[in-house]
């Protein structure tokens, strides 16, 4: 099964991967952050660095993703 993921990424345009590599990254992220926000005893300074954080990883993947969804349109209409 992994031999045909590989050879379906190897067909994808290498920004279009790029853009999922770093749109995963990013995600996986949030995802911490969010985690980390759960934690009880955050001083407020903590609290308020993590929120920060997770702003600007959010605002990334907002802009992030209407970029990766000009491509996949474009790899859509290509077939």
């Amino acid at each position: 099964m992994k031999i045909s993921t590989q050879k379906e990424k190897a067909k994808l345009n290498k920004t279009l991967l790029v853009l999922l590599d770093e749109l995963e990254e990013e995600c996986l992220k949030v995802v911490k952050l969010t985690e980390v926000l759960k934690i009880e005893n955050l001083t407020d300074e903590q609290t308020e660095d993590i929120l920060g954080e997770l702003s600007g990883s959010v605002t990334h993947i907002r802009v992030h993703s209407e970029q990766l969804e000009q491509i996949i349109e474009k790899e859509l209409d290509k077939d």
